[in-house]
């Protein structure tokens, strides 16, 4: 199964792993790896996501536009890449 890299970039604040990953959690991905910074406020946070389960994993584009529309909420920059596109 393919991986899935999700990049947030914005001003930090509280809570904004937690909205991020919540997302992510609900459409059943599993976070393998994470990589979170605050640079003079701001908060960059990088993940390796993979789904189980194939019909999941389809959603794809779903995940991305529920994740760009909830960074738009929290002021996240929020980009979705396919690791077997880079």
């Amino acid at each position: 199964m393919d991986k899935i890299v999700v990049v947030a970039v914005g001003k930090d604040k509280p809570g904004l792993i937690a909205e991020v990953t919540s997302i992510i959690s609900k459409l059943g991905g599993n976070i393998e790896d994470m990589d979170q910074v605050v640079l003079q406020n701001v908060f960059v946070m990088s993940l390796i996501i993979k789904f189980f389960n194939p019909k999941n994993f389809e959603k794809l584009e779903e995940l991305n536009r529920l994740l760009v529309k909830k960074g738009k909420k929290i002021g996240l920059k929020i980009h979705v890449y396919s690791l077997k596109n880079l």
